[in-house]
């Protein structure tokens, strides 16, 4: 099979076999290469939802609001979510995540909203707030991207960060990654805790 192909078969009921070139990575949501991009999308959410005609729908937040200056936005978070492990996703949890990203801020100094983001903070459990530099026209959009800003468990951080790595891919999304083995298969079984629709099949 050339590395290009892409093959989905039918393994059971209630699972599928895809193949794909490399395997997916440490899943690390706030970098790069190796972490392939459509199995963080799995596990990380985001605040914010692309949809299919190009709009921006609440996900994690539920709703948002702005200054008249456009530079400080107030997320109000789900009330529903934990990661995959039982944790909580709370305001604090985000606001450690953005936290975590600025801190590795030159990495992603090819995202615009990495260099606007100059605070973020929790206001309450549920209360979000995020202040820019200026008024930036596409920050909905690109905290919708599948990195980096996306949510990985607090307690899976390392030394309190992630740019050196993170101890386990917990997300808050409907995929759990179960087993790894280098060069040979990556595992993803359905969160059963996820809070919102489930998917179909089980792994």
């Amino acid at each position: 099979m050339a590395c290009a192909s892409f093959i989905v078969h039918a393994a059971a009921p209630d699972e599928i076999t895809t193949a794909w070139p490399v395997n997916v990575g440490p899943l690390n949501p706030h970098l790069y290469t190796p972490n392939q991009m459509f199995a963080q999308s799995m596990v990380y959410e985001p605040l914010v939802k692309y949809q299919a005609d190009g709009s921006v729908i609440p996900w994690l937040a539920k709703s948002w609001t702005h200054s008249e200056d456009g530079k400080t936005w107030t997320f109000t978070l789900r009330d529903d979510v934990k990661f995959s492990n039982g944790e909580p996703f709370d305001a604090e949890a985000a606001a450690e995540n953005f936290r975590a990203v600025l801190d590795n801020r030159q990495r992603h100094a090819w995202l615009e909203l990495a260099n606007q983001i100059v605070d973020v903070k929790a206001l309450s459990k549920t209360e979000l707030q995020i202040t820019l530099k200026s008024a930036y026209y596409p920050f909905l959009q690109e905290l919708a991207l599948p990195r980096p800003f996306r949510f990985i468990a607090p307690s899976q951080f390392k030394n309190h960060e992630t740019m050196n790595g993170i101890k386990a891919p917990i997300g808050t999304g409907p995929w759990i990654l179960q087993e790894s083995k280098l060069n040979q298969y990556d595992v993803f079984v359905r969160n059963e805790n996820y809070w919102g629709e489930k998917p179909a099949i089980k792994k």
